[in-house]
């Protein structure tokens, strides 16, 4: 990848450019343009009409939304199957299947006025669409399957890819929910020649369950005494040494960004 364009991803990593900068109140403009971490990323690498081709691999523009986090939660289930055809033994002999990581996110995004709403519809349509997955044609005019709806999630330390901190988590969403809070809140109402009938929520209410999908082996090395395959940062980063801001900085300018098909269609 070309070192400028490294870099543009890099900044925007860094300097949200989000849309909603110019509609929200001036004071959280100025605490998300401060605090990189103070948005949730998602990206869509599968079903992203935004995506291109770019040296076997897919680039895909940001979802951004403010962090106002209501609900953080993460359940890991250990499966396990058992043998039980072993004579007089009077315990089943337990078989490690796989461990599985769920995340649970619900937050809650204010709409200062209905321009703000407007621009906040606009990304919740955007992730809604995304829950569906991507078609082709056939020369019949058939669609078919292509693409599942997969999704990266980023937060701050706590939602990264482990292999490469600059990526969100890789996975699919499993329950996606929200509540515009009519009742409680009202609604901003519009009427005119270009916005007829145009009704706004106050404030966005969603929750999710993600589902994260692993994408290099997760475990402990059996030859190495303490060392554990995926890092010690595994599963949430913690404060960085000099060398590891070093490697941070050299996956900003593009080891972070791009990822091939064959990573997550195997």
């Amino acid at each position: 990848m070309p070192l400028f364009t490294g870099l543009q991803e890099f900044g925007s990593s860094v300097v949200d450019t989000d849309p909603t900068l110019g509609t929200c109140s001036p004071a959280e403009a100025t605490v998300r343009n401060r605090i990189h971490f103070a948005n949730l990323h998602f990206s869509f690498p599968t079903t992203s009409p935004e995506s291109v081709r770019l040296r076997g691999a897919v680039r895909t523009n940001r979802l951004s939304f403010p962090a106002y986090l209501a609900t953080f939660s993460e359940a890991y289930t250990v499966n396990w199957g058992k043998e039980e055809v072993v004579y007089g033994r009077a315990d089943p002999i337990p078989v490690y299947s796989n461990t599985r990581r769920d995340v649970t996110l619900g937050f809650m995004i204010p709409c200062y006025d209905s321009d703000d709403a407007h621009e906040n519809l606009k990304k919740v349509n955007t992730l809604i669409k995304n829950l569906y997955p991507g078609y082709i044609k056939t020369t019949g005019g058939s669609n078919i399957l292509n693409t599942p709806p997969l999704v990266r999630i980023k937060f701050a330390n706590l939602l990264i890819n482990h292999t490469n901190p600059s990526q969100g988590l890789l996975g699919y969403i499993k329950t996606f929910n929200h509540n515009f809070g009519i009742k409680e809140r009202g609604v901003l109402m519009e009427s005119g020649l270009l916005t007829a009938g145009f009704l706004a929520p106050r404030v966005i209410d969603f929750n999710l369950t993600f589902t994260v999908l692993h994408e290099g082996t997760v475990g402990w090395d059996s030859d190495k005494p303490d060392t554990f395959i995926g890092g010690n940062d595994y599963p949430y980063r913690t404060k960085t040494s000099f060398g590891q801001v070093a490697s941070l900085a050299a996956e900003g300018i593009g080891l972070g960004v791009d990822y091939a098909y064959n990573k997550i269609f195997k």
